[in-house]
């Protein structure tokens, strides 16, 4: 593929992957680890609630931000950051003086970076494809995206049952630096701004996005049914382990296994959109991509079976990736450049609205158990699916996309 061989869009690429790889490893390990201390599902549930608040908080500041500083300085920061937090997390753990509140610390950070990751990383990402290798730079991206959900997993089991939390923190520091390395390394020139960029305020950014926002259809659709798939979906990531001690009696190790099958199916969806997505398919890949989703949580709440959960699991990694891979795609073909941060940043809040899903999804697994709760979840993702549908019927259709 010709953009592989650019070796600035490569080093921003595997930058992504490596932290991308973290955030998988790092959610089974840290709810196995917290559930084991616990015993509580909404423990667990409030303790990833941290790692995805900061998008939800900071998501539209951080597109309005960018367009007044450097891109790659503020990433880096917060690379830096992560590496230095996780660091001193394998200390504290190998000296015994670990505290939840401390992971907590650490996720919180984390969430930090996936808030500035999208106005940041990805649209320099799309700066260096350009847009006549949007498509193929968005469908790698979301492929690598969703390999990371496999392997994450994968690796975090095995190193939860080796070497216990330790491991994984270790493994952090070191992928955080090799992260921080690679971008700083990277060439990349910021787009200049309009002559009065520098003179609005964030304020006026962000009042303009969000009237944008307000004022075009598909834009406004993929904005809301992103809130919905992340409220009623992505939370469901939370009560995975619960599920898998509670209901299936498996340890870390299989645990890691029904999260690598999400990530198996997300690798198989993301890659077949990539090379067989055509534009005036992109809203139905989304719409029922995010359908698929939900409905794949829903039966693998109600499976209780291992050999059933897991196939389930695959399918909706499938539905995830299409979801996934279209979801930053129509942002971009739909807005135009001199918006695009801030959008981007609204996408980053839309996404975080996960902490909304991941405190409902725990409360009612603490009063109900992890079953129940997730299907009552998924369950309300599913019928506002069937809403949206009737108030933006052209997501369902084939159309053309602006180029």
């Amino acid at each position: 593929m010709q953009l592989l061989g650019n070796a600035d869009f490569r080093r921003v690429w595997i930058a992504g992957a490596l932290v991308g790889t973290m955030r998988w490893l790092d959610t089974l390990a840290v709810g196995v680890y917290v559930l084991n201390v616990t015993n509580s599902p909404f423990q667990v549930a409030l303790i990833l609630f941290l790692r995805t608040i900061p998008m939800f908080l900071f998501g539209v500041v951080a597109g309005a931000i960018v367009e007044k500083i450097d891109r790659r300085t503020l990433l880096l920061s917060v690379v830096a950051a992560l590496a230095l937090a996780y660091i001193v997390l394998t200390i504290l753990t190998l000296t015994g003086h670990l505290q939840i509140w401390h992971l907590g610390v650490g996720v919180f950070i984390l969430g930090l970076y996936f808030a500035i990751e999208l106005p940041t990383r990805r649209t320099m990402i799309a700066d260096i494809a350009g847009m006549e290798r949007l498509g193929p730079a968005m469908g790698l991206e979301s492929t690598t995206t969703n390999f990371t959900r496999m392997i994450g997993p994968f690796a975090g089991g095995i190193l939860f049952e080796i070497f216990d939390i330790a491991g994984t923190q270790a493994l952090g520091g070191l992928l955080y630096g090799i992260s921080f390395i690679l971008i700083a390394t990277a060439g990349y020139t910021k787009r200049q701004p309009k002559p009065d960029a520098e003179r609005r305020s964030i304020l006026s950014d962000i009042a303009d996005g969000l009237r944008f926002v307000a004022h075009h259809r598909i834009v406004l659709a993929t904005l809301l049914i992103t809130v919905n798939s992340n409220i009623f979906a992505y939370s469901y990531i939370t009560m995975v382990p619960a599920i898998a001690k509670q209901v299936m009696g498996l340890s870390a190790f299989p645990t890691g296994l029904l999260m690598t099958a999400e990530g198996f199916g997300a690798v198989m969806g993301a890659t077949t959109v990539a090379f067989l997505s055509k534009p005036q398919r992109f809203n139905q890949v989304y719409f029922f991509g995010a359908l698929l989703y939900l409905s794949a949580i829903f039966l693998f709440a109600a499976s209780h079976i291992f050999w059933i959960a897991l196939p389930v699991i695959c399918i909706g990694g499938l539905g995830g990736a299409c979801f996934g891979s279209m979801q930053s795609t129509l942002i971009v073909a739909n807005t135009p450049p001199e918006m695009r941060n801030r959008i981007m940043g609204v996408l980053a809040m839309a996404i975080g609205a996960q902490p909304i899903g991941v405190l409902l999804v725990g409360w009612l697994s603490e009063l109900y158990g992890p079953v129940v709760g997730l299907m009552t979840t998924s369950g309300i993702g599913i019928a506002t699916m069937a809403l949206a549908a009737l108030i933006w019927p052209e997501m369902t259709k084939r159309r053309e996309v602006a180029p």
